[in-house]
């Protein structure tokens, strides 16, 4: 009889190697190895500009390969269409402007779900469900267009949950947020990811949202990955000035100092 192996000796979800991208002759991504584990959530983090989103995108399928690939559960994603649509079938994508069809929530929401052609009693099911999950269920009959950023934002997520994908990837949810409401998205983000056991690979230039979602972290810049690793070995040793002065341990005190007080006007700084 064949044993489970345990987590740590499975092969990694997803993988890329040698991954070269050119614009203008100029390299924008340049990343000899990446991998994560199922189930293990990631955030790939850097300022504005390090290649973040391009990376997000070209392990999302999203974007073409010049040089390198990319595999999926040990198998190679090539350029046939039947493979990639296989491929991204298997993932949802989130992206930082939320990208809602001109229809009801509950619509938007269950959309991934009909074109998989699921039973309609099932489909009710599940998005009744997520739209509990997410503090929407009020909004189910309401247009996308009427919805504030964070109600877009949380719609978006119900909608990428509800396909239950592999992998998850995310650019940059949190951005347009004020804290408070930040604070809650993070909350939802991070139970759901807990209960239905989900990879997730996050873009994010804020360190306290990489902190608090991610198993490990990727600082980027320039394109590269400088350093990878659990997040207590990043911040207690950064392997240069670079990612010490990004997220090194009186950077993260810093930003959590200032987002204490935000939260608790009564804090003094």
């Amino acid at each position: 009889m064949n044993k489970k192996q345990p987590p740590e000796v499975l092969p990694p979800i997803l993988e890329a190697n040698n991954i070269l991208i050119k614009r203008g002759g100029v390299t924008v991504l340049d990343i000899p190895h990446f991998s994560i584990k199922q189930g293990k959530h990631l955030s790939l983090i850097g300022p504005n500009g390090a290649g973040k989103s391009t990376l997000l995108l070209t392990l999302a399928n999203l974007l073409k390969l010049q040089q390198g690939e990319i595999y999926f559960k040990g198998n190679k994603i090539d350029l046939s269409p039947s493979t990639a649509i296989a491929y991204r079938r298997s993932l949802s994508m989130v992206f930082q402007e939320p990208l809602l069809f001109d229809a009801t929530v509950f619509d938007n929401v269950a959309s991934g779900l009909k074109i998989r052609g699921i039973p309609a009693s099932e489909i009710r099911h599940t998005v009744n469900s997520l739209l509990e999950r997410f503090g929407i269920s009020h909004l189910k009959d309401r247009s996308a267009r009427k919805l504030s950023v964070g109600e877009a934002k949380r719609t978006s997520l119900a909608r990428a949950f509800a396909i239950k994908p592999e992998i998850l990837f995310l650019d940059e949810p949190f951005s347009s947020l004020d804290l408070p409401t930040r604070e809650l998205l993070m909350e939802d983000i991070e139970r759901n990811l807990k209960e239905m056991g989900t990879t997730a690979i996050m873009a994010t230039h804020d360190q306290m949202e990489a902190l608090r979602l991610s198993d490990y972290i990727a600082v980027m810049n320039q394109g590269e990955i400088i350093q990878q690793g659990i997040p207590e070995e990043i911040i207690n040793h950064p392997v240069n000035k670079f990612v010490a002065s990004f997220i090194g341990m009186e950077t993260i005190l810093k930003a959590f100092k200032q987002m204490q007080i935000i939260l608790h006007p009564s804090i003094k700084a």
